[in-house]
């Protein structure tokens, strides 16, 4: 019953199902995001209530024009910060392509030994069958390509090794360009902040008419709307980007602790199952390879068998103390 399987209908059926649920599920995160959208836009931008006074009226427009300040620096900075996740999230795509792509099912090394210096290591020097397996092979030409010959002094120049003092100075230099280029980045950088406030935010003249002023609130009003609307897209894009980063970094580190380096198997394999594989089911030779050594016989000189003969000298001396009473006598 496991086994059965689907209908073209019954698949469809299922298909239209999925897509259905998926579309009511996107449209109700559309929904909710939505009205999270309307409230963050009623928090950050109530309805503007104007003061008769004029001079309420000129405080409100500074306010109104600082507030807009505040907001394109915060939209700026967040830009820059999805900029740069952007950047980080190409880094982190080209490193899990690389990963991917680096880590494949290794392929067994061939190995560089003939079948018949295979059948002479394992049957001895009295092996005569020739396995000529190239003979029916198809001849093909391989080109040949001239090799490039180094420069021997070249060569000594890249062996050579730098002294502590050397790799010393070297690092000191190198971190010294590397803090200028980091100050020039950060006075670019700066600098077009700069001009990206002095051209979203110039500097506000307030008219002397309370009918103009009261206008002049109304449109910095509406530019609050719109900015703090770009901002929480911005935001919200940021947010989505660092979720993707994160992804991208989480798999990076499956990949890389998924993909490790196979150990090869030890080859239970008997000499005379090899033989038996390489040679066919006719293979009957027996592989005892303690059969064909030679044996020796190890000769045992005369002056070893005279020394052995004498064993201890003090016992010897001990033996013959009588001798030496005769002579002192």
């Amino acid at each position: 019953m496991a086994d059965k399987k689907m209908s073209s209908s019954r698949k469809h059926h299922i298909k239209s199902l999925m897509l259905s649920i998926a579309k009511g599920l996107l449209e109700e995160e559309e929904r909710e995001r939505e009205e999270e959208r309307g409230r963050y836009m009623a928090e950050n931008c109530p309805s503007l209530s104007m003061p008769r006074n004029m001079q309420e009226l000129q405080e409100l427009c500074r306010e109104i024009h600082h507030k807009i300040d505040v907001i394109d620096e915060e939209r700026y900075d967040l830009e820059m910060k999805v900029n740069k996740a952007n950047k980080e999230i190409d880094d982190l795509k080209i490193k899990v392509q690389d990963l991917m792509g680096k880590f494949k099912k290794p392929v067994l090394r061939k190995v560089r030994m003939s079948a018949d210096a295979m059948l002479k290591a394992l049957l001895g020097s009295k092996h005569t069958v020739n396995m000529d397996l190239r003979a029916n092979l198809k001849q093909v030409k391989k080109e040949v390509k001239e090799e490039i010959h180094q420069d021997p002094a070249a060569n000594m120049a890249t062996e050579k090794r730098l002294s502590a003092r050397r790799k010393h100075t070297l690092k000191s230099c190198m971190l010294v360009v590397a803090n200028n280029l980091l100050d020039a980045e950060a006075t670019v950088k700066a600098d077009e902040r700069e001009k990206f406030l002095a051209e979203k935010c110039p500097s506000v003249e307030l008219p002397y008419s309370k009918d103009e002023l009261m206008e002049l609130c109304k449109q910095l009003h509406e530019q609050i709307d719109i900015s703090e609307e770009e901002r929480y897209c911005i935001e919200f894009k940021l947010n989505m980007v660092l979720n993707e980063v994160r992804d991208l970094n989480i798999k990076i580190v499956d990949l890389r602790g998924k993909f490790k380096r196979p150990r090869l198997k030890k080859v239970r394999m008997s000499a005379d199952a090899m033989l038996k594989a390489l040679l066919g089911s006719k293979h009957t030779v027996n592989m005892d390879l303690r059969a064909n050594l030679k044996q020796v016989k190890k000769e045992v000189k005369e002056e070893d068998k005279q020394l052995r003969d004498v064993g201890d000298w003090r016992k010897n001396i001990e033996d013959k103390s009588d001798r030496k009473k005769m002579f002192d006598s």
